[in-house]
């Protein structure tokens, strides 16, 4: 059962699936539309989910799900993976990529992606620093996502791989 997304509970589990490259309007289209279709119609057992969707940046599918009423099981998120999996497929996109660090420019305007060893090799150079503004694609409930998704290094777990001063 598709939901508003601001209405959700604080307490709702998310999903991000971050695309390497930024989205353009073509692709955002379709897949909001395969998500509105998918979320009308994502069950567990037989029980409507009350689940929301939306495209951050043109770069981020969040996904999230309250589970007041009914919680997600292993079937309902692996259909979710598999979705999530078909759009890449479908639209030749990447959105399961786990290796990639999303990460602001140093004026903080442009999104940018960088496989994780570039990221942490960057970070040990001084190239990016701990006020580099990451995505903690990490977070696990909304609350976390209003709060900690978007945040600098050094507040996420991304600080790892700070230097020691």
């Amino acid at each position: 059962m598709y939901a508003d997304f601001d209405n959700m509970p604080d307490n709702s589990r998310v999903w991000i699936y971050q695309a390497t490259d930024f989205m353009p309007f073509e692709i955002t289209e379709r897949v909001s539309a395969r998500m509105i279709n998918f979320i009308e119609s994502w069950q567990a057992h037989g029980k409507d989910l009350e689940a929301s969707f939306r495209i951050f940046y043109d770069r981020f599918v969040v996904i999230i799900l309250s589970e007041d009423s009914y919680q997600a099981t292993g079937c309902s998120i692996d259909k979710l993976v598999h979705q999530i999996q078909s759009l890449e497929n479908e639209l030749k996109i990447s959105l399961m990529d786990r290796t990639q660090i999303a990460f602001r420019d140093s004026e903080n305007t442009m999104i940018d992606t960088m496989h994780m060893v570039n990221f942490r090799a960057a970070l040990e150079s001084g190239d990016l620093d701990e006020n580099t503004t990451v995505f903690n694609n990490l977070v696990e409930t909304k609350g976390q996502f209003n709060t900690q998704w978007e945040v600098p290094v050094r507040l996420s777990w991304h600080k790892q791989w700070l230097p020691i001063a």
